[in-house]
């Protein structure tokens, strides 16, 4: 088997990219947003294993985020379907484990679809074993009518092109709402430049599809649209502070979503709901988003040897 090769350039990364797009369920939204998120995270290794110099498989590896104390990494694995069962899984997982040691990490987690049996029944064969689930649900927008936004009464929803000066506001939001979420991961919020560049400043993340709720100058909550491929969009955070929830400030910032969806030319909305997290579930059925396979969160093992 060819040993895994580190990235070092843009062309190399691009090769990256285009075998977790034949790969992976949903693919990368985009090359530039697959390179902003490269460069968030000291000590991150991406690797591609090539065949006939042609890349069939594509990894990474990298620390959580923010400063907790599990010595878990994050690590990735995708190869080309007409390549597997032929150990190139294997010997990327052995390669990102070595890295992994050497950062100081004892185990990692990967996410597989549910609808990728040979991805689940890899990980599960290597003593991996489910810690969560996001069930995936989606909005056909061409079969849906024009939402009016109405928000309640004192409440206004602007967007973040409308008004960029409120990201101060935008930030105590992320810090009240990401933490309550049930069933979260370990990555923490971070300091509001580490939010800006994770969850704000991300290419696919475009200004016009950020929607605010405001109760006159004070940010109360808000929800990101990310910018897919293919006619779709993915739903990121919706959140709203503590002392707002209750009030309708959520479904009216998931209305105002979906309805800028729809003006932006975009066929299909796409969200992950936390299975704990009843409350948004219940928001998005109420909506009538269609469920679709769940991804699965596995935490497992550094690997010693090729198995």
């Amino acid at each position: 088997m060819p040993p895994l090769e580190i990235v070092a350039t843009d062309d190399a990364f691009r090769d990256w990219v285009d075998v977790v797009n034949a790969a992976d369920v949903w693919g990368i939204p985009s090359f530039e947003d697959a390179r902003h998120l490269r460069g968030l995270h000291p000590g991150r290794l991406d690797g591609v294993v090539r065949s006939d110099g042609q890349p069939v498989g594509a990894a990474f590896v990298r620390p959580p985020a923010g400063n907790g104390a599990d010595a878990c990494g994050v690590a990735g694995l995708w190869v080309r379907p007409e390549h597997r069962r032929r150990g190139v899984a294997a010997a990327m997982h052995v390669a990102l484990s070595e890295h992994a040691r050497r950062l100081g990490l004892q185990k990692l987690e990967i996410e597989a679809h549910e609808s990728e049996r040979d991805a689940r029944g890899y990980l599960e064969r290597r003593g991996y074993e489910e810690v969560g689930r996001q069930l995936e649900l989606a909005l056909d927008l061409d079969s849906t009518p024009m939402l009016e936004v109405k928000p309640p009464d004192g409440i206004t929803i602007v967007t973040r092109a409308e008004r960029p000066d409120l990201l101060r506001g935008m930030y105590q939001v992320a810090c009240e709402a990401i933490p309550g979420i049930p069933g979260e991961a370990a990555d923490e919020v971070g300091s509001f430049e580490d939010w800006l560049a994770t969850d704000m400043d991300r290419p696919i993340h475009t200004h016009d599809l950020t929607f605010l709720a405001m109760q006159g100058a004070e940010v109360v909550g808000y929800a990101v649209l990310q910018r897919g491929r293919g006619g779709v969009a993915f739903h990121s955070l919706t959140g709203v502070r503590r002392g707002w929830r209750g009030r309708g400030i959520a479904s009216a910032l998931k209305r105002a979503q979906v309805a800028g969806a729809k003006r932006a030319g975009f066929r299909r909305l796409v969200t992950e709901n936390i299975v704990e997290n009843a409350p948004i579930r219940h928001l998005n059925a109420s909506m009538r988003y269609r469920p679709l396979a769940s991804m699965i969160l596995f935490r497992g093992p550094l690997l010693g040897a090729a198995r």
